[in-house]
């Protein structure tokens, strides 16, 4: 507070010295003077005002740096709002994934479930129609064979009643052997002349069945896929095979590639027949050894083995029935050579039904198919 007052006075002082009107100018002693009496008080209140003024400055200056940080606080608080805003959605769009691919995952586990159900069921008709198919296939040779013994016991019936009609006849051939006469004839007191004692062995006899070729002999085609009917039987698939080294009318009953073990299958899957019959490469398949039966107790027949570019010919061939084992009755007239021919009187095997005659192996088990062995032969095709 000194400065100002001091200041006040000074001015007025100089303000009354210079407002006196006898003189407007000061000499230089009274400048000196002023001088030596002002300076000290003013210099002061310079320095003063000159610090104020740098701290007014300095002042401005940080007011001016605080607005512009405030803005830039701003600007980046409304960036991180943007930022926040969108980190927001983000994470609630990966929410909203994520539940959305657990419903799916939860859908698909329960269409999986649903999948391996149906599999399940559909592989247990499966299993059901093939039983089924194979106890029809069993009733219907059960019907068969009950039809042969009802025939058998009709011819029987009838050999017996022919016996009897020729027993008369040669009872009636006594009689003018030895000249009767017309009485005896007439009440029939005939001498008899005993019959020699005749022993009548009846053999069963294949019926002989007289069916169209199942394969025509005009193919063209290597491989053509049929259907047939044979008596007695359901109509099945077979494939016909043609070929320029041996001509057209195949029948292919049975088609396997080495090393393959497609068909490694049961007693029954043989009798039956199995596999996939087929005009592709890799089609495998056995045509069944009750309907071999049928069409080689027929009419007489070619047969034609063929392994690895070998053959052998055979001018005829007879399959058994299932009572005999679907044993090879005949195998003649052939020509040429191959290891896996069937040898006659042998019964088809299987691994699960042991018939190749050697009491120590199991062929069809070591080869893994089934077929008519020969313990001398290999079991490997």
């Amino acid at each position: 507070m000194i400065f100002p007052v001091a200041l006040i006075s000074a001015i007025f002082l100089i303000s009354a010295s210079l407002g006196s009107e006898e003189s407007c100018y000061l000499s230089e002693e009274e400048e000196d003077q002023c001088a030596s009496v002002c300076y000290p008080i003013v210099k002061p209140l310079l320095r003063y005002f000159e610090k104020t003024n740098e701290k007014d400055a300095q002042l401005l200056r940080c007011k001016t740096d605080y607005s512009e940080l405030q803005k830039r606080h701003s600007d980046l608080q409304s960036k991180d709002l943007k930022q926040y805003a969108q980190i927001s959605k983000c994470q609630q769009d990966y929410s909203d994934l994520v539940k959305s691919n657990l419903e799916v995952l939860s859908q698909l586990k329960d269409s999986e479930v649903k999948y391996v159900q149906l599999h399940s069921k559909q592989q247990e008709v499966e299993n059901l129609i093939n039983q089924k198919n194979k106890d029809i296939d069993l009733l219907k040779d059960q019907i068969r064979e009950l039809k042969e013994k009802s025939e058998l016991a009709t011819l029987t019936n009838q050999f017996r009643e022919d016996i009897a009609k020729l027993g008369n006849i040669v009872k009636i051939g006594g009689i003018h052997e030895n000249n009767p006469t017309k009485s005896e004839v007439e009440t029939g007191e005939v001498p008899t002349t005993p019959l020699p004692n005749i022993n009548i062995e009846t053999t069963p006899k294949t019926e002989t069945i007289d069916f169209p070729d199942p394969c025509p002999r005009d193919q063209e085609k290597m491989k053509v896929l049929r259907e047939i009917k044979l008596p007695g039987l359901d109509p099945f698939k077979v494939v016909c095979y043609s070929a320029s080294n041996i001509g057209s009318g195949w029948l292919t009953v049975y088609r396997k590639w080495a090393n393959s073990n497609k068909l490694n299958g049961t007693y029954k899957d043989y009798e039956s027949g199995f596999g996939h019959f087929g005009t592709d490469n890799d089609d495998e398949w056995f045509i069944g050894l009750n309907r071999l039966h049928h069409l080689t107790s027929g009419k007489r027949n070619e047969v034609l083995l063929w392994s690895n570019g070998i053959g052998k010919r055979c001018n005829n061939l007879i399959v058994g029935d299932r009572s005999e084992g679907y044993k090879v009755k005949l195998i003649d007239d052939c020509t040429g050579n191959v290891w896996m021919s069937p040898k006659q009187g042998s019964q088809f095997s299987t691994f699960d039904q042991d018939e190749d005659g050697d009491p120590d192996r199991n062929l069809a088990k070591e080869g893994g198919y089934g077929w008519w062995f020969d313990p001398r032969m290999r079991c490997v095709f």
